[in-house]
């Protein structure tokens, strides 16, 4: 996944930086990896790294270091300066328009050469997809019905109102109300004890039934357009339904979210056969390199 080569964010987690030097702290395919290039990653404060902390930069900086490697060697991606810059100006057209990039790494608490080194890693990992997504199989139309129909809730909108009471018994009576002839809204605002939908007439405009309580979802899925349905119990009380429409997600929008899923899974095991086979050291002193569960450094105490 993008976390496991990324660990997208990280370098906002720590408000830290000490005196730099060239020690070499690790190697990756023997190539070495010195504590300046680690704290280099943000900016300077008087509290320093603790070991947690430089462990944890270090960490990412493995990765970086190996995703690179590997993308030059595989698929002989190479980023160019440009490319770097263009990213940063995006990272920081993405905090505010009128953002300054100045602003935008201390709000980050990042370098200038942190955030590049954090572009260029966005780049890499664009291009490693892009290489992988042209070895997966394209999501046909089958995939498409398949993915719709098992997950029901999460592609179709649906345009609702309902009425909420704590019981059974009042649930039955409305319902006999609005059978013969009773204003849905009116009701709704009398009797609802929704406090968001109540006093605007019961309506919960237009939603996946994901988001809904899980009797409600499976009521929204099934009724009958423009019909009160009979009473649907959930933790909440008594929902009386009527559903004005239902809109099914667009194919393409489930065709992307197919594509970026198999793209994804692709990525994941690429990268866990990448990592376990890099030959990564780290110094005694600074902690031990592992993969398992997660590839990190774990720090000496």
């Amino acid at each position: 996944m993008k976390k496991l080569i990324l660990l997208v964010g990280i370098i906002s987690l720590v408000a830290a930086a000490c005196s730099s030097s060239d020690e070499v702290v690790s190697s990756v395919n023997g190539e070495d990896i010195t504590r300046s290039e680690v704290e280099s990653l943000v900016r300077e404060s008087a509290d320093g790294f603790s070991n947690q902390d430089f462990a944890t930069y270090l960490s990412v900086v493995i990765q970086w270091e190996a995703a690179d490697q590997a993308a030059v060697e595989e698929f002989g991606v190479a980023i160019t300066d440009d490319q770097i810059d263009g990213r940063v100006d995006e990272l920081v057209v993405s905090s505010g328009p009128e953002a300054t990039l100045e602003e935008y790494l201390v709000s980050v608490n990042a370098t200038e050469s942190g955030m590049r080194s954090f572009a260029e890693s966005l780049l890499v990992q664009e291009a490693i997809e892009a290489e992988l997504l042209s070895e997966v199989d394209p999501v046909t139309d089958d995939d498409i019905a398949q993915e719709i129909a098992d997950f029901p809730g999460d592609w179709t909108q649906v345009c609702a109102a309902h009425i909420l009471v704590e019981t059974r018994e009042e649930a039955d009576d409305l319902k006999v109300q609005l059978d013969d002839g009773g204003d849905f809204a009116a009701l709704a605002t009398e009797f609802s004890i929704d406090p968001g939908s109540g006093a605007n007439g019961g309506d919960l405009g237009c939603a996946t039934p994901s988001g809904f309580v899980e009797p409600f979802a499976e009521a929204t899925l099934v009724a009958e357009l423009d019909t009160v349905t009979d009473p649907i119990e959930s933790e909440f009380g008594f929902h009386l339904i009527v559903v004005n429409d239902r809109i099914e997600a667009p194919t393409e929008d489930v065709r992307a979210y197919l594509t970026e899923t198999r793209s994804q899974d692709a990525l994941s095991i690429w990268f866990t056969a990448m990592i376990e086979g890099t030959d990564v050291t780290v110094i005694d002193s600074v902690g031990v390199w592992v993969t398992d569960p997660t590839p990190q450094v774990l720090a000496s105490n």
